[in-house]
Parts: structure tokens; sequence; C-alpha cells
């Protein structure tokens, strides 16, 4: 450390230093995170390893980058939404194999598997019928296609709020991220 650009100020307050260093101290847990995910952090004999925190960012990753969870619309063909659906619902369901030594991801990257299951479901029955672009048919599927994005951003949302900022997925909505940081959801 120099000195030469050291200053000190005697009119700072501790709510100050405590601004100052809350950045310090986000960047020091997040490569903690990141050093105990990757198994590179040991203590004595003990080597600590977080693979649920690996398993959720795996997860998080796959909603995050498919353009069923963030993008949609009037274009958007029931075959190919439904045939990512499926691919995503199995990838996921892969990754939350095994015991988690965390209950509480484990509960949120279940319920994201039931919604997506549920979604699934409605989707396909909708889908069978098939019909033109503006039939009520396909209305009806981009509503429930929307429904279930809402409600998995919405348990991203909460892994988010529960593991921090570890998990920061592009597309996830900020209105969303600000309901589940209030409460209000």
């Amino acid at each position: 450390m120099s000195l030469r650009n050291f200053h000190v100020d005697s009119n700072v307050t501790d709510a100050d230093l405590l601004t100052r260093s809350d950045g310090l101290l986000k960047n020091f847990v997040a490569s903690f995170r990141q050093a105990a995910a990757n198994g590179h952090f040991s203590f004595g004999g003990i080597t600590l390893q977080d693979l649920d925190l690996n398993r959720v960012h795996g997860i998080v990753t796959e909603i995050d980058s498919r353009r069923l969870f963030y993008a949609c619309g009037e274009d958007e063909s029931p075959h190919y939404a439904m045939q990512s659906l499926y691919e995503s619902r199995k990838s996921i369901m892969e990754a939350s194999k095994g015991v988690w030594a965390n209950p509480s991801c484990e509960v949120l990257v279940q319920e994201i598997s039931a919604t997506l299951s549920k979604y699934c479901t409605a989707a396909e029955r909708l889908a069978a019928k098939g019909g033109d672009m503006w039939s009520v048919d396909r209305m009806e599927f981009m509503m429930v296609m929307t429904d279930m994005r809402l409600s998995v951003w919405l348990l991203v949302a909460a892994l988010q709020k529960k593991l921090g900022s570890i998990i920061r997925p592009r597309n996830l909505p900020a209105d969303l991220v600000n309901l589940v940081s209030v409460g209000e959801v």
C-alpha cells in the first residue's frame, strides 16, 4: 500500500466508514463464496466445497439463457416454445438431483421444477389444439407462457435474495426483484 495516496479525514463518522467498507465486504464475501463453490477454500484439514451453489448457478443460467423465459410475443410458436420448455425442465431436474446441503435452496429449486411441470401440462393441453396465429387458443397459450415466466422469475428472484450477488441473471425483471426484496411476494 502506498502512503502517498493515503488520506486521513477526521470528520469521518462510523456510518461513513461502514458505507465505504460495504463494497469491500461484499467483494470479500463473493470471493469466499466463489472459492468455496469450487472447493478452493480449506481450513486446516477441512476443505469447503459448496456444490449447492454451483447447482443453483447452473439452474439459474439455464433459465436465463433460454429465450423461452425472457422473450415472448405474438411470434412465439407453441411447437418451439414447448420443445424449449421440455429441454429446460429436463436440464433443471438433472441438476437438482442428489443430496442438498442447503434445504431452503433445494425447496426453491423443487418449486421451480414443479412450476415448470404445472405450466408444461397446461400448455400441452392448449398446444395440441393448434389454430392460427390469432386464434383464441394461441392467445391462451401465450398467457400460460407469460404466467409460467412470471412464476419462474419470482422463484429466481427469491434465490437471488437468499444467495446474494453471486446469482446475477441478466434477464431477471427488476420489478420482480424489488417485489421479492420488500417481501410483497
